[in-house]
């Protein structure tokens, strides 16, 4: 029998991994495709690009094993309206809006911690987009903060992290003087 979509896993291990490792959202009319969300909150850029990647700011979100529990449901309903062309479009609509919204929201995921990861390397450690492009593509360990470590072995921690310093007043400096005088 052909179904239409080939998920790499199974449903039970979906469901197992989801459970241990994200929230169930509780229904939201404004992102009713969402299902679950993350564990851990993200870190602000305040913290250190290490405390980022160690509290799993920069790791694949659950969109892809959401998409793939969806697809998981759209072969059974194929398996169910094999015959009935009509009844099997009313049932996997709204799987299917599912399934496009949940890829574009992990597109757009994907796109902005890798954008937001290249520019913590390179004020962290004051590389190059060049150099960070090399070092990323040359990079074969087994995950991002054996990659981290691996930078700052080769760049060292160059950048300080900039606090804000309060401006210095010179009328003040000016008032203390004439009372002074």
């Amino acid at each position: 029998m052909y179904l239409p979509y080939n998920p790499v896993h199974s449903v039970e291990w979906l469901e197992k991994y989801l459970k241990t490792n994200y929230y169930k959202k509780k229904y939201d009319r404004f992102m009713w495709w969402r299902s679950y969300t993350l564990r851990n909150n993200p870190l602000s850029n305040r913290h250190s690009l290490r405390d980022r990647i160690l509290n799993g700011d920069f790791e694949l979100g659950s969109f892809t094993y959401e998409i793939e529990l969806v697809e998981h449901r759209l072969n059974e309903k194929h398996k169910q309206f094999l015959n009935d062309d009509i009844q099997l479009r009313e049932a996997v609509q709204l799987d299917k809006a599912r399934r496009k919204r949940l890829q574009e929201d992990r597109d757009k995921d994907e796109t902005s911690k890798l954008e937001e990861l290249k520019k913590s390397f390179l004020i962290e450690f004051k590389m190059t987009g060049k150099q960070y492009d090399r070092e990323i593509i040359k990079y074969t360990g087994p995950d991002l903060i054996n990659f981290y470590y691996r930078m700052e072995d080769k760049f060292g921690k160059k950048a300080v992290r900039s606090r804000s310093v309060p401006k210095f007043r010179w009328y003040l400096l000016l008032y203390i003087l004439t009372l002074i005088n």
